[in-house]
């Protein structure tokens, strides 16, 4: 397959797959009779006393039977009513809803696909990639940086393929132009091919310029431009895989840790949203700033030097003006160039469009509601939420609407979790339009001459069948099933005990060991799979050791995902076989690198800063995480099978 054909052929949709999508419209009413719908929903469960539970539950049954009748958002959409209006009326928690559907942690994957697909279908995320690569693809070494950071950013909210996919054609074009423009530099210098080491010792300067003009294909073989293509390439699965680590939900290994340690230890210390990204980001960012280091010095070590050089002679010059010349050389010309090309791809983009500029509104939301849902220290807008549903009165819990208090052993949770803000923005996708709907109203006046049309949604339902990789959600379930199966069987704890031979050693030691052996597991096998098989032995291994679970399972999970070797590893890591530069052997050389440096640097964030982030003093086992063997807070507010 040749390199720049499938990415230039990318680059010239505009804002993403936008042609390419079926034009799905919407009649206006719809939107409105959904929103009047679900707003006089919110009022009625609002109005009624606390302890009227079966009245509110009437009125989320009745809701989402009108929505059904009516047709007025997709079937499969409005089945997801109750997912969100049992929970905000108090009837069912967001774990118990979800567990009717499937797991919990399923429905926020879910969640997390939808909004993912809305930036996909809408071409936000090329138009932050552009951005990004404007400002930083001044030479060889920045550009490797912001190649990596834009993956790195964008696979937090963004699935590693996708953005991999969306990456690797700009990353095309940007070799095509750097191509283009050497070609023309070399030709002004009457010298092509003279500095790369590429003239033929029985022909000519103009002889090879020749051979080059009728074969472009043969300056792909320049050892100096090939050879930082290589790692130019590499940066997007290495930036992509890197981005996952550091949200909760950028990875589904991420969420199979979550699951685990919810079963394994229902009463431990709750890790959301916040806790996750607060010790995962630095760690996180870390990772990528260590791989832009390997990558730079291996495939642009010259303009890495070159920079730091530049960025001294600049300081001098501020203290001692005219100590360096200033002029530009010809390396910094040719950036120059590339950089302007970059910018006139992103400029072709035009002005932000009405979908892009909600669909970030949305995303910062999405994050900031997840951030301050439950923070450590503070009351959240999900505890607000829990106090106008029960009343906690000296150390007794009473269920409003149960008849009365209980004594309970379990500390009392929101209603209100992560999942349920991720399916809400997802039912927002399904009923937002793509074109302003204020334009041509008092409100906001429509341009000239444009004339009112019926307009397709922010997500369709084409594009969330197309698009959602359901065999993930399958995956987890099958993920869900093995864990139930090793831990109600005895296997965990058996294949626990059986390293019962690492008791006494070093903690940190035993992190190490544990995180090399899943960083190689993982470049032979998926690493959600890798993660599913390991989480029930990493929870049972922790207590036969005597360490702190969250120790060896966050050390595992975050492992699983520095995936660097081989094409195997991942899907991101295949995808770059598209391209003619990459052989296996590059990937391995590097990736072999990038792991041993990653895994350091897991096991020293896990360490340190990870505990005491989740108010673990001492990297010890506390018994009292395990479930107890009275009835749970759940128990006796909701009796009866779930």
């Amino acid at each position: 397959m040749g390199t720049i054909s499938l990415p230039e052929a990318a680059l010239h949709t505009k804002g993403g797959e936008e042609e390419n999508r079926v034009k799905t419209t919407v009649p206006k009413w719809k939107t409105v009779f959904t929103a009047a719908v679900i707003l006089i929903a919110v009022i009625i469960i609002a109005s009624f006393d606390n302890e009227n539970l079966k009245a509110r539950a009437g009125v989320v049954i009745a809701t989402t039977a009108l929505l059904w009748c009516t047709e007025a958002m997709p079937l499969m959409i409005t089945a997801l009513m109750p997912a969100v209006l049992f929970p905000f009326a108090g009837v069912l928690d967001t774990k118990q809803v979800s567990a009717v559907y499937w797991n919990y942690i399923s429905m926020l994957m879910l969640g997390t696909f939808l909004m993912a697909e809305s930036v996909e279908a809408c071409g936000l995320h090329r138009r932050s990639a552009l951005g990004i690569l404007s400002m930083l693809g001044r030479s060889e070494a920045l550009l490797l940086l912001g190649s990596m950071l834009v993956a790195w950013k964008l696979s937090m909210f963004m699935s590693n393929t996708a953005t991999t996919a969306m990456m690797l054609p700009i990353i095309g074009a940007i070799i095509e132009s750097l191509r283009t423009i050497q070609r023309e530099i070399d030709r002004k210098n009457g010298s092509a091919g003279i500095d790369m080491g590429t003239v033929k010792k029985n022909g000519s300067v103009a002889d090879n310029l020749k051979e080059e003009e009728e074969d472009a294909a043969e300056e792909a073989d320049l050892p100096q431009f090939t050879w930082f293509c290589k790692g130019l390439i590499l940066s997007i699965p290495y930036g992509a895989s890197m981005g996952g680590i550091a949200t909760l939900t950028g990875t589904p290994p991420n969420l199979v840790f979550k699951s685990n340690f919810e079963k394994f230890y229902p009463r431990g210390p709750s890790v959301d949203f916040g806790k996750w990204m607060a010790f995962c980001y630095p760690l996180s960012f870390l990772v990528v700033i260590t791989g832009w280091h390997v990558l730079v010095l291996m495939y642009a070590r010259k303009s890495y030097f070159d920079m730091i050089t530049s960025v001294g002679k600049k300081i001098i010059n501020l203290f001692s003006p005219g100590s360096f010349s200033t002029e530009k050389t010809d390396d910094q010309k040719k950036w120059k160039q590339v950089n302007i090309e970059i910018r006139k791809k992103y400029r072709a983009l035009g002005p932000l469009r009405f979908p892009e500029v909600v669909l970030f509104c949305l995303v910062i939301i999405l994050v900031i509601l997840w951030l301050f849902r439950d923070p450590d220290g503070l009351d959240g807008w999900s505890i607000a939420h829990l106090r106008s549903m029960v009343e906690v009165k000296n150390d007794t819990v009473k269920a409003v609407g149960s008849g009365g208090g209980h004594e309970v052993a379990e500390e009392l949770h929101p209603y209100l979790k992560d999942a349920w803000i991720a399916i809400v923005i997802g039912i927002l996708l399904f009923n937002i339009p793509t074109e302003n709907p204020l334009e041509g109203t008092f409100l906001w006046k429509a341009p000239p001459g444009k004339k009112f049309r019926r307009s397709e949604k922010l997500l369709t339902m084409e594009t969330v069948m197309q698009k959602t990789p359901w065999d993930v959600l399958i995956l987890l379930g099958g993920g869900y099933a093995i864990a139930e199966g090793c831990e109600s069987s005895g296997l965990s704890q058996w294949l626990g005990d059986s390293f019962g031979f690492l008791e006494g050693q070093n903690n940190v030691l035993v992190a190490l060991v544990i995180c090399f052996l899943v960083a190689c597991l993982t470049e032979v096998a998926s690493n959600t799979a890798s993660t599913t098989l390991l989480m029930p032995i990493l929870a049972p291994m922790s207590e036969r050791l005597n360490v702190n679970p969250l120790f060896l399972m966050v050390s595992g999970t975050i492992s699983a995902s520095l995936a660097f070797c081989l094409p195997s590893a991942t899907a991101p890591n295949a995808l770059v076989f598209t391209f003619k530069e990459i052989r296996v052997i590059d990937m391995l050389r590097t990736g072999v690198i990038m792991n041993i440096l990653s895994v350091l640097i897991v096991v020293l964030g896990v360490s340190t800063w990870t505990l005491s982030i989740l108010g673990i003093e001492d990297n010890v086992f506390d018994p009292s995480w395990k479930p107890l063997n009275v009835t749970t807070f759940s128990d006796h507010i909701f009796p009866g099978p779930v």
